[in-house]
């Protein structure tokens, strides 16, 4: 057992990503739609904020030629995967982009969290709410936090298996195996919710083609357990255990509760799964829009 235990600390050789690049432009989509919305008055100081961005050369390449509403809305797209294109940069923090409990298979072994996503959503917020912050460093977090509160609304980001075919966990699915159908290439089931809205085509295809339409199916109001209680870093807390859930109680479902190393033996997605797990992951994205949203108005509040 001590051996078990000793084996099962070292749990994530490598940080996964939540949601594609391309998602969570979607997420970024959104959120500025909503801030449209809701609170354009907050918009100039936004923009305020972020012309201050230490990367803005790198921001600023996405947007060129771009005026307005239309620029805006861009920059809102890259900055929420912003993280995910600096990584190994000097604004890495790799453990941000996740926050694991084990909940299928040994539960009962492993209690622990893995991931500091947490402790990255409470730092960014602080640093972003805070009116005396230099506004470089609340560049650098609303961007953190844009790209957080995605990554968490991934149930794979809460939870994942340990068992003995995963005695170290499989690592939030990214070393588990799946085919999501009889003649398709086995995935990693990690991949396999990352990449459910990628659409082919340059990177903007991909909100171009999702923000509006997930709009119009998941509005505020169709969301039941949008906004949680209490201050941020609660409601933070609220949103992560709601995708421990969705993790425990269907993404290891189906094939899922199979899934295998050998990518060979991988076993089939149901339609019915595939069916779910599309409206499930887009409902998802749509929530962190909106949850982001929530979070920069929060912040930019006196």
């Amino acid at each position: 057992m001590r051996k078990l235990l000793l084996t099962a600390a070292v749990l994530i050789a490598t940080p996964a990503l939540a949601w594609s690049e391309r998602g969570h432009m979607v997420t970024g989509a959104i959120a500025y739609d909503d801030l449209v919305r809701r609170r354009p008055d907050l918009l100039p100081e936004i923009d305020r904020i972020l012309a201050a961005h230490p990367d803005r050369i790198r921001l600023e390449a996405h947007v060129a030629g771009l005026t307005g509403a239309a620029r805006q809305r861009r920059l809102f797209e890259w900055l929420a995967r912003w993280p995910d294109d600096i990584r190994r940069g000097p604004w890495d923090h790799p453990e941000w982009h996740y926050e694991l409990r084990v909940v299928s298979g040994w539960t009962w072994l492993w209690p622990f969290r893995n991931g500091q996503a947490s402790d990255g959503f409470a730092s960014n917020y602080a640093i972003f709410h805070n009116p005396a912050a230099p506004a470089a460093d609340r560049a650098v977090a609303l961007g953190w936090l844009l790209h957080i509160v995605g990554d968490i609304q991934q149930p794979l980001h809460a939870g994942h298996a340990m068992n003995w075919d995963f005695p170290k966990t499989d690592r939030a699915g990214s070393i588990a195996f799946v085919r999501p159908a009889a003649s398709a290439t086995p995935v990693p089931l990690h991949d396999y919710w990352d990449d459910r809205l990628d659409r082919p085509g340059a990177p903007e295809a991909t909100p171009d083609a999702w923000a509006l339409p997930l709009q119009a199916t998941w509005p505020r109001t169709r969301l039941a357990g949008l906004v949680r209680p209490g201050n941020a870093t609660a409601q933070f807390s609220a949103w992560l255990d709601e995708s421990r859930d969705l993790a425990r109680d269907f993404a290891y479902s189906d094939a899922f509760l199979h899934a295998t190393s050998d990518p060979a033996a991988a076993p089939q997605v149901s339609a019915a799964y595939e069916t779910k797990a599309n409206a499930l992951a887009g409902q998802r994205v749509t929530t962190g829009g909106y949850r982001i949203a929530d979070t920069i108005i929060m912040g930019l509040e006196k």
